[in-house]
């Protein structure tokens, strides 16, 4: 729903939250984002400014990517605890943490590197397909000894169990790395679940 100010804005809700983005009226070069909660109790304002502050240094900056926007605004739809799983992603991203080895990025787009059987997936296309309460995502794991290298994991989470499991072998880049960490990301979904512990994308993230 455009609004009649300068046709500058733009409105878009769910059951969760209210999205006003708003294009500088002057130069039309900049875009930005305001949230407000349909329903108070639940999202913090440091939920909130994640949001805020990942749409304008990931999303929309030069160059713009149009699917990189899809795939934010897929997550903005999604439920609620897939929303939460994907703003903690973001706040991995924007605050890393010094303790952890690697860095961590969500790929909105799917990576080059990626393999996919048939050309279904093709590189640059939005990369949150959701399916049957799934949700295919990508990650990124940077490491200072791999500064020109970083290690594409695909994944998927199951919203109906709040797990998530390593992509299907055919998704799998040919990088001994990134099979590596697949490996341990499964071993760590094992030692969640037997704890009573729902491993969720950000639960997993906690042990990069």
């Amino acid at each position: 729903i455009r609004s009649n100010e300068l046709m500058s804005t733009s409105l878009l809700h769910s059951d969760l939250l209210f999205y006003r983005f708003s294009i500088e009226a002057n130069n039309f070069q900049s875009l930005q984002l305001s949230v407000t909660p349909t329903k108070d109790g639940f999202w913090s304002k440091n939920m909130i400014d994640t949001l805020v502050v990942y749409f304008a240094e990931k999303i929309a900056v030069n160059p713009f990517k149009y699917n990189a926007l899809i795939s934010f605004l897929r997550i903005l739809g999604a439920p609620k605890d897939i929303l939460h799983q994907f703003i903690n992603i973001m706040s991995f991203e924007l605050k890393p943490d010094p303790r952890f080895q690697w860095s961590l990025k969500w790929f909105p787009l799917v990576p080059p590197v990626v393999q996919s059987q048939n050309n279904v997936l093709q590189p640059g296309m939005s990369g949150a397909l959701f399916s049957n309460h799934k949700i295919l995502f990508f990650i990124q794991l940077e490491h200072p000894s791999r500064p020109n290298n970083p290690v594409t994991i695909p994944m998927v989470f199951e919203s109906q169990t709040g797990t998530t499991k390593r992509a299907g072998a055919e998704l799998m880049p040919n990088d001994y790395m990134a099979q590596r960490i697949q490996n341990h990301f499964r071993h760590v979904t094992a030692q969640i679940l037997e704890t009573g512990g729902q491993p969720g994308p950000s639960s997993i993230c906690n042990y990069i």
